[in-house]
């Protein structure tokens, strides 16, 4: 087995787990390939759709596709939502701008959890000055007071491996 694959199985499985620890804020709806190289993942959490008269129209509930291209981990996965979504970090044909930065150290499930605090509009992830969406970022920097839109979280609950008692010493 290659390194792609031992990744890709890697992912599977912390991606598994992530999603068991969820809480039910996150789901994976369908994959595809053996190991799996495509991804919708099922985000509940409030993001925000649309505007109307410049008002955020929110959804509670958001589909977004990955695909670990045929040269990941080393090159960047890409994701698109399925779902409609008003982000400046969003392009208008719904793909999601990962930046030019990429390392193999990242994960799948890192990945995902940044997903999941774009659609919330997270302080941490929001960036304004290089944006996929122009319309979303003059909106966005108007009305900053208003993010996050949600502070639910999708990082996972771990369970220590391993209890320590003062009997131990």
């Amino acid at each position: 087995m290659g390194i792609r694959e031992k990744r890709l199985e890697n992912d599977f499985k912390e991606l598994s787990q992530l999603v068991r620890n969820s809480g039910g804020t996150l789901s994976i709806v369908s994959t595809k390939g053996k190991p799996v190289e495509v991804y919708t993942i099922e985000y509940r959490s409030k993001g925000i759709e649309r505007l109307r008269n410049n008002l955020p129209v929110y959804r509670q509930t958001h589909r977004v596709e990955i695909t670990l291209g045929n040269n990941y981990p080393k090159d960047k996965p890409s994701a698109k939502f399925i779902t409609q979504i008003f982000h400046p970090n969003v392009y208008t044909n719904l793909n999601v701008c990962l930046g030019n930065y990429w390392t193999m150290a990242e994960n799948l499930c890192e990945l995902v959890i940044r997903i999941g605090k774009i659609i919330q509009y997270s302080d941490d992830v929001l960036n304004l000055k290089s944006p996929a969406n122009s319309e979303a970022k003059n909106w966005a920097k108007n009305n900053m007071q208003r993010f996050p839109v949600d502070t639910q979280t999708f990082k996972a609950n771990k369970k220590p491996t391993s209890t320590i008692v003062w009997n131990d010493f």
